[in-house]
């Protein structure tokens, strides 16, 4: 089991703040007064420290910031410099040795944010700055300081699927000295060269070094390998896993602990049925000329490959070719008076190398191109083409003829990649795009995978995934030696208590770094991977019951930064978040080409903006915000899969809510932008600090707080949040931002849902806050509510418990218990 360890750092929660602010080489100095602003950051928001360095990123600053941490014994500090993507990880990695872990360093970017986009005094700009470096501060104080989690790895590393990877991952493996165990269902070495071509024909020259990396395998003391029935279970997480393998005969389930698990997945062929003429006698595909050959050696007459994966919508001609170039030369070599041809579509570039066109002119094997733009015809003994040069119809004659075949992930290795979590679908295979995030972001999972069930490749790269696959494994298996596996900060953490195992998070999370965890009753709680986990956030973010966290980036460090900011913006500013990838990117290439917005718009970088709940925003119209600006990636390239997606749906509630309460529904808007674009950026924010000047401040009277506070309440509603999981973009979803099913039946359930919600939330908090015995009317009065609506939510809220209901000359009077 995974167990918890205490880093250098201290865990104490007292915060110690320390402040740096950067000159920037004058580009922030002299044109923000930085004395003025460690003044007002001294005075008014105190800091344990507050120093202004000229180059914190140097040599010099760094070992000024090391002597700083330690004298003032600070354990969050935040850097008022430049831009926090390149910088922050570098402060990161630079103050580790202070005794600052990841989360507990914070960059304000207020040289491409306030200096070198505003105009305004020297003062003014300082003022402005110290809002943003306010709500960095305020962010750091809200965070909960957590020990480094060591990770043990419990077990050997297991290669499971039965793909031929298995043997070039556990060659790696096994020459790192990593105890290893596969499970198969084939036993015998020969058998798996002999049907090695069910799944890469025309590998033959291959066979015999891959029957060398067997050997080695199967002679090694490290390798103990199994013979196992069905894989029917693995729980557990990177460095414990638990694998249950399907009882055989009259022997109980197999179960084995594991440190790691490396899928070698194969994917499958079929040839093409009736298409094409297809009768696996004169007319083939290329697993099936193998099986001849391996039966009656190299035919002796003409055999024609036509490369058909386009005419039939697969995108896999390149391969296909390459493999009949393969099958092709093997024929030549031993049968001299064979005749062969290959008849591919002109769109096509043949998979040669130089020497391979010498070759294929040395063993007379024709390439023929034909005019894509007509589909050949098959008749009995030939093929009939149109010759893309002088499109005059042709003839090729053949005495059997071999079609590409069809590729496919294979239904077992689908079984076997739903049990490991991942998220797949019949047909497609099982590669996922990446997320586009760092390196040390990106979750293990994809790197424990090797096979053509991935994506169709040849052999060679297989072995290479497996290879990649296992070099990831002992490196966590050596570190896990050493004592020296940690998991990574920023990852979601599951709070069990208030968990009850919906499954939305498992739904939405496209990492595949949230597992059930076995236990009694219907309700299973979830746990997070946190070797799987990328920090996306958006799972958090989307749970009905706060159950999910993301750590050292909580939702509640975003609720202090937005807080603090909104608090202190004037009536006619505005506030918005961009993401690190898109918006807040964008924002760093506007400052660094010096172009010009208003300086009424501040900005809060976030890693996603799918990180960020709807409550966060809810918070910022409760405490002063008069309108929100959420920017990020362009749509469809999110670099956390769906953050965009369920930032719109999120969105879309909200503007609901602005609705009942009688606030114009324009106040909040999404909109994306490329990072590369940073002139869309600058219209994007000129276009909604306008929006804002016309629709003016919100009238901000005791009614309008309340109701304000009732939509914050609202927004961290369980049902609200389960109704709105319900439209969350599914990884397995192919439409931005969602699906459209039903739409309007949904939205009109959602909008159901948060009336009443709304009502019920100002019912509890008005009662609440008054704490005396109210009349019905009395009530609707207050709230201006209908009065139907007001009795059936009291009615409810009787029936549940929360309020009182007694009766005075046949009078119903409410209070709260």
């Amino acid at each position: 089991m995974n167990a918890a360890t205490n880093s250098p750092i201290t865990t104490s929660n007292e915060a110690r703040i320390g402040v740096v602010l950067c000159e920037c080489g004058h580009k922030i100095a002299p044109k923000v007064d930085l004395e003025l602003l460690t003044q007002e950051l001294k005075e008014n928001y105190g800091a344990a420290l507050v120093e202004i360095i000229p180059f914190p990123c140097l040599s010099p600053g760094l070992n000024q910031i090391r002597r700083l941490i330690a004298a003032r014994q600070i354990n969050r500090l935040v850097v008022a410099g430049c831009e926090p993507r390149i910088m922050l990880k570098k402060f990161e990695k630079e103050l580790l040795d202070a005794g600052l872990e990841q989360g507990q360093i914070d960059v304000v970017n207020i040289r491409d944010y306030v200096a070198s986009v505003n105009d305004g005094s020297p003062a003014d700009l300082a003022v402005r700055s110290a809002k943003l470096v306010k709500s960095a501060v305020a962010g750091l104080e809200a965070l909960v300081l957590t020990p480094k989690t060591k990770v043990e790895f419990n077990g050997p590393v297991m290669i499971l699927g039965g793909g031929i990877a298995t043997f070039a991952a556990a060659q790696e493996l096994l020459r790192n000295e990593v105890d290893t165990i596969i499970a198969v269902q084939t036993e015998e070495i020969e058998d798996e060269i002999r049907m090695l071509h069910e799944r890469y024909p025309g590998e033959r020259e291959s066979h015999e070094r891959l029957m060398k990396i067997m050997q080695e395998v199967d002679e090694s003391p490290f390798i103990k390998r199994i013979s196992v029935g069905e894989l029917e279970k693995v729980l557990g997480r990177v460095g414990d896993y638990t694998v249950t393998f399907a009882a055989e005969g009259d022997h109980p389930p197999r179960i084995y602990q594991v440190g790691a698990i490396i899928a070698a997945l194969d994917g499958e062929m079929q040839n093409q049925g009736s298409d094409f003429g297809h009768d696996g006698v004169k007319v083939l595909c290329h697993t099936e000329i193998e099986e001849q050959i391996w039966l009656h050696g190299a035919p002796t007459h003409r055999v024609v490959f036509w490369i058909n994966d386009l005419e039939t919508a697969r995108p896999y001609a390149y391969l296909s070719a390459k493999t009949a170039w393969n099958i092709a030369r093997y024929i030549k070599e031993h049968c001299v008076q064979a005749q062969v041809a290959i008849l591919y579509k002109n769109k096509i570039k043949p998979p040669l190398s130089a020497a391979e066109r010498i070759k294929a002119r040395e063993l007379k094997i024709d390439w023929i191109p034909y005019d894509g733009e007509i589909r050949p015809t098959v008749q009995m003994g030939y093929v009939t083409y149109n010759d893309p040069d002088d499109r005059i119809e042709r003839e090729i004659s053949w005495d059997q003829l071999v079609l590409s075949p069809k590729r496919y992930p294979g239904l077992e290795q689908i079984k076997v990649a739903e049990i490991l979590g991942l998220h797949v679908k019949e047909g497609e295979f099982l590669k996922r795009n990446p997320q586009m995030v760092r390196p040390e972001q990106v979750g293990l999972d994809q790197k424990f995978m090797a096979g053509s069930a991935r994506q169709p490749c040849d052999l060679r790269e297989t072995l290479r995934q497996g290879h990649r696959a296992a070099q990831k494994a002992v490196e966590i298996a050596l570190l896990a030696k050493a004592g020296e596996l940690y998991a990574p900060r920023m990852v979601c953490t599951v709070d069990r208590s208030k968990c009850i195992g919906c499954g939305l998070c498992r739904e939405i999370c496209d990492c595949g770094g949230i597992e059930p965890v076995e236990g009694l009753g219907g309700n299973i709680p979830r746990a997070v991977d946190p070797m799987v986990c990328t920090g996306g956030g958006t799972c958090a973010a989307a749970c009905p019951y706060h159950a999910l966290t993301l750590q050292n980036n909580s939702t509640a460090q975003r609720e202090a930064r937005v807080a603090a900011l909104a608090r202190s913006l004037t009536e006619n500013e505005c506030m918005g978040f961009g993401c690190n990838w898109g918006g807040a990117a964008a924002a760093d290439h506007a400052g660094i080409k010096g172009l010009r917005y208003s300086d009424r718009f501040y900005l809060l970088p976030a890693g996603c903006i799918g990180q960020l709940d709807p409550a966060v925003i809810g918070r910022a119209f409760m405490e002063g915000a008069n309108g929100v600006l959420l920017i990020g990636c362009p749509p469809e390239e999110c670099h956390h899969s769906y953050g965009l997606d369920h930032t719109w749906s999120r969105v879309l509630m909200i503007k609901k809510l602005l609705s009942l309460v009688g606030i114009d529904r324009q106040r909040i808007s999404l909109a994306h932008t490329d990072l590369n674009n940073p002139g869309q950026y600058v219209k994007t924010v000129e276009s909604f600090v306008s929006l804002m000047d016309k629709l003016g401040p919100i009238r901000r009277d005791d009614g309008m707080k309340a109701r304000l506070k009732a939509v914050y309440d609202t927004l961290n509603n369980a049902r609200v949040r389960w109704v709105l999981g319900a439209s969350l973009r599914r990884p397995w979803e192919t439409a931005y931002p969602t699906d459209q099913r039903n739409a309007i039946a949904y939205d009109v359930t959602l909008s159901d849902v948060l009336t009443e919600e709304f009502v019920r939330t100002q019912i509890v908090n008005y009662m609440r806050e008054q704490r005396k015995i109210f009349e019905l009317g009395e009530i609707v009065t207050a709230l201006k509510e209908e009065k139907q609506q007001v009795l059936d939510c009291l009615k409810d809220l009787v029936g549940e418990g929360i309020i009182t209901r007694i009766f005075k000359d046949r009078t119903p009077y409410y209070t709260m218990q």
